[in-house]
């Protein structure tokens, strides 16, 4: 299999699953995240997920609902690990990356705008080229945006899927930053893998948690490592 549709698969097999349920949005709502601290969403097709830098599952659920873009300007490239590299198994590595348009460790490339003005819904309208069933999937449960919990989403964002061939979806972040260091648990869980890991990142540009026209989703270069025992 290919590394992109290794990837596309990765990302998007266990999405699916969670966009068919409603009852993530229905348990999404008691549930709170801290800008300063990860946390777990409470969806039970999500409840793996790892979330850092202030990331939230209602900009989860809209990334996961759109239709990913393969632009290489926009996507991210892995400034570490090295693919193919052996990682040593006594202390987690911080994973870096960044978008494949913006200059290496400048940061991200500029957020993409809105192009529809302030027209009528044109914030809730989410991603340009989106299907429809996704636009559906956003607009399900229409008390939930009144009862949102935890800052939005505003600007990019990344979503991190860790797979082997055995397991994909091994490990899932949703993160705002450009680096990722698992903490114990995630990497108790990548070591026991006892397999290469591979590793693709899918990133949007958010405002209040839509995807803004034009801003994705993204497709990136994935990268695969082992881990030393």
């Amino acid at each position: 299999m290919s590394r992109r549709p290794f990837m596309r698969r990765a990302l998007l097999v266990p999405a699916l699953a969670a966009l068919v349920s409603a009852a993530i949005y229905a348990g999404a709502c008691g549930h709170s995240h801290d800008d300063a601290s990860s946390g777990t969403s409470s969806g039970p097709e999500l409840d793996d997920v790892i979330y850092e830098g202030g990331a939230t599952d209602e900009a989860l659920i809209v990334l996961l609902a759109a239709e990913p873009k393969d632009e290489p300007s926009q996507g991210t490239v892995f400034d570490a690990p090295e693919d193919g590299a052996t990682l040593p198994g006594d202390a987690a590595p911080a994973l870096a990356f960044h978008i494949a348009g913006a200059a290496q460790g400048a940061g991200p490339a500029p957020a993409l705008r809105l192009a529809t003005g302030d027209a009528p819904g044109a914030r809730e309208a989410g991603a340009a080229g989106a299907p429809a069933w996704a636009e559906l999937g956003a607009l399900l449960g229409p008390a939930r945006a009144a009862r949102a919990h935890g800052t939005p989403v505003n600007g990019r964002a990344y979503f991190l899927v860790f797979s082997t061939p055995e397991r994909e979806g091994l490990l899932r972040v949703f993160t705002t930053k450009l680096t990722y260091t698992p903490d114990a648990a995630a990497w108790d869980k990548l070591r026991a893998a006892g397999a290469p890991i591979t590793v693709g990142v899918i990133n949007a540009v958010f405002e209040n948690n839509r995807i803004v026209q034009g801003g994705g989703p993204f497709t990136g270069a994935p990268v695969t490592f082992s881990v030393a025992p």
